[in-house]
């Protein structure tokens, strides 16, 4: 007679051992699955590492740092850079239509 997987050589296994099998298979799946998930892990964190260095290595490039603080030091003083521009722009604006306005009272000042 042929043994099978549930079978002990006395015969049948009891309700508890045959519990514990059950515990086993289950966390023997468990495992496998908690593998799997740490190769993925370990596959994301490597992606993640080669992605932050190439972004470092153009930061570099770009702004002389890779640094958080200097990279947040440059971008607030280039928003305040911008901002003047806007503002200088905006009273560049100001003065051609002041200047226009003067030139549209003088001229119906002269038709007149």
């Amino acid at each position: 007679m042929k043994k099978t997987k549930n079978e002990s050589p006395a015969g049948n296994l009891s309700p508890r051992d045959t519990a514990v099998q059950e515990t086993l298979e289950t966390l023997k799946k468990e495992y496998k699955d908690l593998d799997t998930l740490k190769i993925r892990t370990d596959q994301d964190i490597a992606n993640l590492q080669k992605q932050l260095e190439e972004l470092e290595s153009r930061a570099e490039a770009e702004y002389g740092t890779s640094d958080l603080a200097e990279l947040e030091k440059i971008l607030e003083e280039r928003r305040q850079k911008n901002e003047r521009r806007v503002q200088e722009y905006e009273q560049h604006i100001q003065e051609v239509k002041d200047s226009l306005a003067q030139i549209d009272a003088a001229s119906e000042a002269g038709e007149s």
